[in-house]
């Protein structure tokens, strides 16, 4: 049970995100590893969950706070929907800057053209990091990792990806 509610708060691992979404109808892929930094509190790890679920997530809400407010007349509902709408992509971005300052993002893009995959980004890092974190992510439900060594397996993949936010705070 604590897994279930863990899962639902802070998301399907500890270490980050892996979204694999189609650009276009099957044409085009796009794979994202995203890697929280090691040692991140719950609290943190749940605002980051927040913000990666709120698109989807806060656009429920939305059409159910639709249904509740239609009595209110439909502009003035629609109003204070997309209001609400809008104020969690901001209050979630103020809150959780600095924490994804620090997260590693890893893309890579694939397109299916003439009958041959043309892949963009480092395919390569990208499936190694994402395999050893899966890896990890496996030893640790079935308890074969304790968190001391779940932490130091996750800060070494974390350490091996690209940092790309300081080569742009670099040029400024």
């Amino acid at each position: 049970m604590n897994e279930i509610v863990r899962r639902l708060f802070e998301g399907r691992t500890p270490w980050g995100t892996l979204d694999v979404s189609p650009a276009s109808r099957g044409i085009w892929q796009r794979v994202r590893l995203t890697v929280y930094p090691p040692g991140i509190t719950h609290g943190q790890r749940r605002l980051l969950h927040l913000t990666h679920a709120w698109p989807v997530g806060g656009a429920i809400l939305c059409l159910f706070a639709l249904v509740f407010l239609s009595g209110w007349g439909p502009v003035l509902s629609v109003a204070i929907v997309l209001t609400a709408y809008v104020a969690g992509f901001l209050v979630t971005a103020r809150l959780t800057r600095e924490l994804r300052e620090h997260c590693r993002v890893l893309t890579v893009a694939s397109e299916y053209v003439g009958g041959e995959v043309r892949e963009y980004g480092n395919v390569h890092l990208l499936r190694v990091a994402a395999s050893r974190l899966e890896d990890l992510e496996s030893r640790r439900r079935s308890g074969l990792v304790d968190p001391v060594t779940y932490e130091a397996e996750w800060a070494e993949v974390y350490g091996a990806l690209p940092n790309e936010a300081a080569p742009t705070l670099q040029h400024h």
